[in-house]
């Protein structure tokens, strides 16, 4: 049995980051769904409850490895 871990870059800040696909908390750019690192989530989600907007909250799972069966 393996397990899978997606690299790429986080659409907020760039950085390169691991993550389960199924689960990483992303965002629309032009239609297409972008991955959002932790550290972004923990800076934006001030901004967000300010506006009224309901915090982003990741999946328990969101930055760690899933099997290899469930991709």
């Amino acid at each position: 049995m393996g397990y899978a871990l997606v690299w790429s870059r986080c659409c907020g800040c760039s950085c390169v980051f691991g993550y389960n696909p199924h689960r990483v908390p992303s965002i629309r750019i032009d239609g297409k769904r972008e991955p959002i690192c932790k550290e972004c989530i923990e800076r934006i989600n001030p901004q967000r409850e300010a506006k009224g907007l309901e915090a982003i909250v990741p999946h328990a799972d969101a930055y760690t490895a899933i099997s290899e069966y469930e991709l």
